[in-house]
């Protein structure tokens, strides 16, 4: 077993896993107990959560899991993987590193019981997201869906409008709630050293919808550029459909004032600053506690619309992979764990951790992580979010 040092990263947190003594006969770590060391970008709360999941794989398998998370996790992981000392399972948030850790070698492909794992549990879309260059080199552990418009049921029934689900129908409900003298956006994209990826997911929402998935993988991969007509007219129309005056809740200054967990916020003012609220499935941990959410709820959302001339609508999605740089048997053992709904059940029961998998039992899910993963499931056209699957060095910086 290769050894271990942990001198290099200022870890925020570590989490060791402890085995859970379980009765009938299960498993129990001792002190020549196998380990994996799994390196991610949890912490807090969801390493709490994480650790709790992977307890009865620990209890059953002997196998002891040994997490550490980080605030700075790219940097941190790239400095392991220049000194030769990458962790055994990486959960990685940025798909375009991803790529080019498979590219330098550094990445084992999946073996045998994880494919055949991945290939149970997973549709073709969402199975593509652990794809490279069609080899499966990651498990998707995680997801956010990002296509979503948050709306109050009440008002939308007090002003008395509908749920659009083409781009002509959202610049009709645009115009009726202007018509009705309220602000439609409720948009901020500061967000400290990484102010702007609000803006950044909108313009991403534009190119896979006015010109399709083929141009956005191009896009993606470098051989379509950011000058391109393509991309320059998904910043135009970002532009009409939510910054030009009157359409964001306080004018553009507004926009780059609040941040992005503020922003939402203004929905359930009185009367409300704003009346649509575009992000991801985690914006709920941002909105007031003790919220109802549904059709008959305080809150709901609606699928970000598709383009006019499409019969299909194509989800915009966050992704974390689960990748392994060691083929040892107990690394490959946890891997194959990974890509079952078993291995996150506690977390994902608490709320907040959406996974991809198509055998999860939705009924024991939150009510919003419930309905995004049935979007997720009937999706025709599923995409990881660009600015993280670009480099780095592209996805990071602009």
């Amino acid at each position: 077993m290769r050894s271990r040092s942990v001198g290099w990263v200022a870890v925020l947190v570590a989490v060791a896993l402890g085995a859970a003594a379980c009765a009938g006969g299960d498993a129990e770590p001792g002190e020549d107990a196998l380990t994996v060391d799994v390196f991610g970008p949890f912490r807090g709360t969801e390493a709490e959560l994480l650790a709790e999941s992977l307890k009865p794989f620990e209890g059953i398998t002997g196998i002891d899991i040994r997490y550490t998370g980080t605030g700075a996790f790219v940097p941190d992981l790239e400095a392991q993987v220049r000194a030769a000392n990458p962790p055994d399972i990486a959960l990685i948030p940025q798909p375009g590193l991803v790529r080019e850790l498979v590219d330098s070698g550094d990445i084992v492909p999946l073996g045998p019981q994880a494919s055949a794992a991945v290939e149970a549990n997973y549709t073709d879309q969402t199975r593509a997201l652990g794809e490279v260059d069609g080899v499966a080199v990651g498990v998707p552990f995680q997801v956010s869906v990002k296509s979503l418009v948050w709306y109050r049921p009440e008002i939308f029934n007090q002003l008395g409008l509908m749920i659009p689900t083409t781009l002509d129908e959202l610049e009709t409900l645009l115009q009726q709630i202007e018509d009705a003298g309220l602000t439609p956006w409720c948009l901020g994209i500061e967000a400290q050293a990484a102010t702007g990826w609000v803006a950044t997911d909108w313009t991403e929402e534009m190119v896979l919808r006015l010109e399709g998935p083929d141009v956005y993988d191009a896009w993606v991969r470098g051989e379509v550029g950011f000058a391109d007509p393509a991309v320059a007219d998904a910043f135009a129309a970002f532009r009409r459909l939510a910054l030009v005056p009157g359409r964001p809740a306080g004018g553009i200054s507004g926009v780059l004032r609040t941040s992005h967990q503020m922003s939402p916020l203004g929905l359930f003012e009185d009367p409300p600053d704003c009346i649509l609220h575009r992000q991801a499935s985690f914006v709920i941990n941002s909105m007031p506690p003790g919220l109802e959410f549904g059709p008959d709820g305080d809150i709901d959302f609606f699928a970000f619309p598709r383009s006019s001339g499409d019969a299909q609508t194509p989800l915009l999605v966050g992704s974390v992979l689960a990748v392994a740089f060691d083929d040892r048997p107990e690394v490959a053992e946890a891997m194959t764990h990974l890509a079952t709904p078993a291995s996150t059940q506690p977390w994902a029961e608490a709320g907040g951790h959406l996974r991809p998998h198509e055998t999860v039992d939705i009924d024991r899910l939150t009510p919003v992580d419930r309905a995004a993963t049935e979007l997720l499931r009937n999706a025709d056209v599923i995409r990881a979010d660009a600015s993280d699957a670009m480099p780095p060095e592209i996805g990071t910086t602009l």
